[in-house]
């Protein structure tokens, strides 16, 4: 009855003007702060808290571990979680659906959640777009209006970083693997609201944007059989973007 007077209630703002939210949506909403999904050991919102963003901690299973640890995972922001090509750090889940199940079951170690739960934990999470920064637009380009530096660090980063390559602008992710030095292949992170996802990489090993993005330039520079590191003036212009999105 709490659902059903929630969907009742609940409000979106589209274009200014208030609208009825999606009952699916609602219902998502409620199931992810409720730690029933996980026979009562935990939220999705315990992780994911402030509509789906991320805790900025790394654990194994449900219990948290120190950053870098070789079997942690880094809980990743849910804002913009609906368009990306593949989920899990281990990339083996096509379907939002699928990797919401196997969180519950695996890790959370909840029974088998029911298909309308997970129909409805999917609305919610797909309902999670990324706040802009208004320096970029919707597919990642920056916008007509944001500064020469967030422009400069763009081009630096379909360019010469070679950061474009696998987290391609518009979702910022890929469906393929990648191995980058830091303990085998793992799915690509999505970059959306990444100055507010530190620490970084599946096991958090780092702790700052400036020291992933050199760590990111650097491999990406090796691979492509041409190694450099960036200047400072390219560090600072990278970083202007990066915090835009």
């Amino acid at each position: 009855m709490r659902i059903v007077k929630a969907a009742l209630l609940a409000f979106v703002f589209v274009g200014g003007v208030q609208a009825a939210e999606d009952p699916q949506v609602t219902r998502g909403r409620a199931l992810f702060a409720d730690a029933k999904v996980s026979a009562g050991n935990i939220a999705c919102a315990n992780c994911h808290p402030n509509n789906g963003h991320t805790d900025n901690k790394t654990y194994v299973g449900i219990g948290v571990v120190a950053d870098g640890d070789a079997q942690g995972r880094s809980t990743p922001t849910l804002w913009g979680a609906g368009r990306r090509s593949v989920y899990g750090w281990a990339g083996n889940a096509p379907m939002l659906e699928g990797n919401i199940r196997g969180i519950i079951v695996n890790r959370m170690k909840g029974a088998e959640p029911a298909p309308e739960t997970l129909a409805a934990l999917a609305a919610y999470v797909r309902s999670l777009t990324p706040p802009l920064t208004g320096n970029v637009e919707e597919d990642g380009t920056p916008a007509d209006k944001a500064p020469a530096a967030v422009k400069r660090g763009f081009a630096l980063f379909t360019g010469a970083g070679g950061c474009g390559a696998c987290h391609v602008p518009g979702s910022f992710d890929k469906a393929q693997l990648e191995d980058v030095g830091t303990g085998g292949p793992f799915k690509v992170p999505a970059l959306w609201a990444v100055s507010q996802t530190a620490p970084y990489f599946h096991d958090g090993r780092t702790k700052t944007l400036e020291e992933t993005a050199r760590l990111m330039w650097e491999a990406a520079a090796k691979k492509n059989g041409k190694p450099s590191s960036p200047t400072a003036a390219q560090m600072s212009d990278l970083l202007s973007y990066l915090n835009s999105l």
